[in-house]
């Protein structure tokens, strides 16, 4: 009996321990992308927001100070499961997190500010650099994401 009693305890230390383990992952929650430009009078900020799990994915079109004419304009729309995991395996975790948080000279002479921000469970990273450029070794992110951006700004 007190056999079955320690090994009862030893198998639920390791399933606690494991689903501990589960839980701590430090997984992706969302990406988001965006542009902006400082000197604007109309729609000044574009941005994507795809959360994990959701499916869906929120774009929003703003000015940069409140104007009757430009108000704020956010849709949402379907995104499947395999276009989040096509994402995602373009992102090396700790190769984005060492990134600087400002790449370039973003916004200077009015050429716009672009950014990535990305979700973990655990933490949060942006990244702002210069409108259309791209981010050495994230080429293949940014090309994504701003044509994600785009294609469902555009129509806002």
């Amino acid at each position: 009996m007190k056999i079955f009693i320690c090994c009862f305890l030893l198998a639920m230390v390791l399933k606690l321990s494991n689903e501990k383990y589960i839980c701590s992952k430090n997984e992706i929650l969302s990406i988001s992308n965006g542009v902006s430009f400082g000197f604007c009078l109309k729609y000044c900020r574009q941005s994507i927001t795809i959360r994990a799990g959701s499916n869906r994915l929120v774009a929003l079109k703003e000015p940069n100070f409140p104007q009757n004419a430009y108000p704020p304009v956010k849709r949402i729309y379907r995104f499947s499961r395999k276009k989040w995991n096509e994402l995602i395996n373009l992102i090396n975790d700790k190769s984005f997190q060492s990134l600087n948080d400002t790449e370039g000279c973003p916004d200077c002479a009015d050429g716009g500010a672009e950014w990535i921000e990305i979700q973990w469970t655990n933490q949060k990273k942006r990244v702002t650099f210069e409108n259309g450029k791209l981010i050495k070794g994230f080429e293949g992110l940014v090309i994504a994401l701003r044509n994600i951006r785009v294609n469902t700004t555009q129509n806002l």
